[in-house]
Parts: structure tokens; C-alpha cells; sequence
């Protein structure tokens, strides 16, 4: 039963929004100061905050989490930052390639995490957690929202439909995608939103598994320090929009390797048509379905279709379509035995156009490319109901979140 509630959202002005919000993926420290620079009301002067005297007191870490403080406090005294009145939950919508996806915006109860109601299906690394636990636990800044998904509730569509037949309270466009976010205040709605969510058996984190557990792990800290804690403290609870699973979309991870092991091209195709019907295509070859792969070798492509003795499994994990080609083409075949560190591999998901995977098969700079098709949504929640973790790059969901546009401020 998930625990959901409403919070005092802060947000940039209309006026100032689209200067202010900004996108992470894949966002370097040198792009960062260079919007920073160019910029002054970016919301990268909460991450990559310029200092005006390094010679201070205090550590670079020390010096830089008291900047974005300041930084965050003159925002919110000129006006670029709002904070909201009432307690609310918020409706978010994002526009892009005349793909529309709504959610909910709200908090989520970190208990939810810990006893597993919201689901995991990724393992987390623990100095990525503590830099995060680091930046939240000295500014009290959680601006980017935890994507988790639920099997669709008829009633909260039907909320979402009422509400975003209004003007937005916020609406902009920024690098070709269109964002709108209404706010909800009233009592009544808020306790029917809260109710519906509650009624939910489980929800599943699609992204954002590291920004669940540092604010989870950070709460645990706070509540232990807190003599007189309650419950209801913002640090018992992170940021997080709940998009139904009819509305998102998910992409395949493809997979590139640096070199053939020492094998011949021939034999490559050769040990692969054990456990693989192997078609040669002159067409780029885009998976379309399950079990079924494409194979870019030598400036030629192949279609692997996997044989029935390996796509039989009961096991949600084994069946999977990145661990099939894990276990029977990467591993015994290149030797590629941890997918997780192995410097020989590489992922390419998301968006990238298979233009991409070709050119850098083609450059020599790796030797064979694999494509396959998106794990699906119910694969992913029969994973985390097994608590099996998914292997990595398994999945790509879209969207991806701006931050700044909404923030939950914990302290």
C-alpha cells in the first residue's frame, strides 16, 4: 500500500522557468559551467555553483554545498523560485515527438522502499548513493523525481483527464519538448489521490533506484537523530512522479564489444548457430520481437532468432531477453563474464540511431554491435515480484526529467 502525500512544491516563476530548469542526461561539469556562465538563472548554480573565493575555510565539497545554499536562498528572495502556499500534488506532462505522457508528482514514503512495496529490479552502488545522501543531507535539495510505475487505476485517470483540461499553472518549451504542470490543492481531491494509492498492492521503480536509496538511507540518519520524530518530517519521504504503465515508453539497451576474443568472423557465426538460427540481411536488422536479435559484424548484418530450448525458461529473469544473450552468446563466446565491469563492452540505449552503433563498428573502434528488442514493462514488474535484479542496461524508459522545475525540500 503505497504511502503518498502532498507537499509544498517549490518551482520557478512562469516568467523565468525556462531559463531555470534543466536537463541531466548526460550533462558534463564543462557544459555545466559553460550554461552557468552563459545562464545565471540555470538551476546548474544548485549543482556546479561557481565560488567566488577558494581560499575559505572549509573543504571544495564544503565551500560548494554553502554556494548552492546562498544560491538557492537569492533565488527564492528575487522571485525565480516560488514556494507553494498549500500543501499539494502535482500533475505533470511532457510533450515530445507527438508523444504525450502524464503522471503524478508527489512524495513517496521511504518506508515504501525499505519494505519493498515500491519494487526494485537494479542493484546500487554505494559511493553513488553517499554522493547523493552528501549533496540532499547539506542542502536539503530532492529535485529529481524517482520515475515509478503502477498498473493503471480508473479513478486517477480520470483525476489526471479532469485536471489537465485547465491551463497549466506552468507551461513551456525547451529544446523541443513541451512541459505543463497543474497543481492540486483542494482537500477532497488530494484525499481521494492519496486513498487510490494507497489501494496499489505494489509500484515498481522503472528509474531512479540510486535517488531512492540515498533518501531512504539518509531518513533512516535523520530519524535516528531526531528525538522527538513523528513520521510525517519531509525527510521521510522523496520526490517521485507516478506515471501509469500505459504511459511509458521503453527502449532497448544495444550492446558493443571492443574486440572478437581472438575469434575468426566465421567461427563467431559458427559457435552462435548453436543455440541461434542465423539469417543473413541486407537491411539494418531492428528486433521487432522477443528472442530475436540483430548482429552487426564485419559491415554485415544478421539476424539471430533464439532457438526454442533456451526461450522455455519459468524463470522471468533467465528468459529475458538481455540475459539470453548474455549467458549464451556474451559470456561463453567473448568470455564476457561480468557485464557490469568489463571494460570491453559497452551500451548504447535510448534514442541513439542504429546509424551510430554502425559507424562505430565500421571506425574499428569496436568489432561487433548486438540490437535487441525493449524489455517489456510486464517483463520487468515479473522480475521484481520474483526479487530478481534485472541484469544491467536493461531497459531505457522515457521520459527523462528536467531538474528544477519542481523541488522537495526536505529540511
Amino acid at each position: 500500500m503505497p504511502k503518498i502525500k502532498s507537499f509544498r512544491g517549490i518551482h520557478p516563476s512562469q516568467s523565468s522557468v525556462e531559463k531555470v530548469v534543466v536537463n541531466l542526461e548526460n550533462l558534463s561539469i564543462s557544459e555545466a559551467k559553460i550554461i552557468r556562465q552563459e545562464n545565471p538563472y540555470s538551476y546548474v548554480n544548485m549543482l556546479v555553483p561557481k565560488l567566488d573565493n577558494i581560499f575559505l575555510m572549509g573543504s571544495k565539497n564544503e565551500l560548494a554545498f554553502k554556494k548552492i545554499n546562498e544560491n538557492f536562498e537569492d533565488f527564492l528572495d528575487k522571485g525565480i523560485f516560488i514556494q507553494d502556499d498549500k500543501p499539494s500534488i502535482y500533475i505533470y506532462q511532457v510533450g515530445r515527438d507527438g508523444n504525450i505522457q502524464t503522471g503524478i508528482w508527489t512524495v513517496t514514503s521511504i518506508d515504501d522502499y525499505l519494505n519493498n512495496v515500491v519494487k526494485k529490479h537494479e542493484l546500487t552502488n554505494a559511493a553513488r548513493e553517499q554522493s547523493l545522501i552528501d549533496y540532499i543531507q547539506q542542502t536539503g535539495i530532492d529535485a529529481n523525481p524517482v520515475l515509478i510505475t503502477y498498473k493503471p487505476v480508473s479513478l486517477i485517470d480520470n483525476i489526471i483527464c479532469n485536471v489537465t483540461e485547465n491551463q497549466a499553472d506552468i507551461s513551456f518549451s525547451k529544446d523541443g519538448t513541451e512541459h505543463r504542470l497543474w497543481k492540486i490543492d483542494d482537500e477532497k481531491t488530494l484525499f481521494i489521490l492519496v486513498d487510490e494509492f494507497s489501494k496499489l498492492s505494489s509500484t515498481y521503480i522503472a528509474d531512479g533506484h540510486h535517488r531512492a536509496a540515498a533518501t531512504s538511507l539518509l531518513g533512516i540518519q535523520r530519524r535516528k537523530l531526531n528525538l522527538k520524530h513523528k513520521g510525517d518530517e519531509e525527510y521521510n519521504f522523496f520526490t517521485s512522479i507516478y506515471m501509469s504503465t500505459d504511459q511509458l515508453k521503453v527502449y532497448g539497451f544495444n550492446r558493443l564489444l571492443k574486440d572478437l576474443n581472438g575469434l575468426s568472423e566465421d567461427e563467431v557465426i559458427s559457435l552462435i548457430s548453436q543455440h541461434f538460427d542465423i539469417t543473413q540481411s541486407l537491411n539494418v536488422v531492428q528486433p521487432t520481437n522477443n528472442h530475436v536479435f540483430g548482429m552487426y559484424l564485419a559491415g554485415n548484418w544478421y539476424q539471430l532468432s533464439a532457438k526454442d530450448e533456451i526461450t522455455n525458461s519459468s524463470n522471468p529473469l533467465s528468459k529475458l531477453d538481455v540475459s539470453i544473450l548474455q549467458d549464451y552468446i556474451l559470456s561463453p563466446i567473448f568470455q564476457v563474464k561480468n557485464p557490469r565491469t568489463d571494460p570491453r563492452i559497452n551500451y548504447k540505449g535510448g534514442l541513439l540511431p542504429i546509424n551510430d552503433l554502425i559507424t562505430l563498428v565500421d571506425s574499428g573502434e569496436y568489432a561487433i554491435a548486438f540490437t535487441l528488442y525493449p524489455t517489456g514493462i510486464q517483463q520487468l514488474m515479473e522480475v521484481a515480484d520474483a526479487g530478481e535484479v534485472m541484469p544491467p542496461k536493461s531497459t531505457w524508459f522515457e521520459p527523462k526529467f528536467d531538474v528544477g522545475l519542481l523541488i522537495h525540500q526536505i529540511n
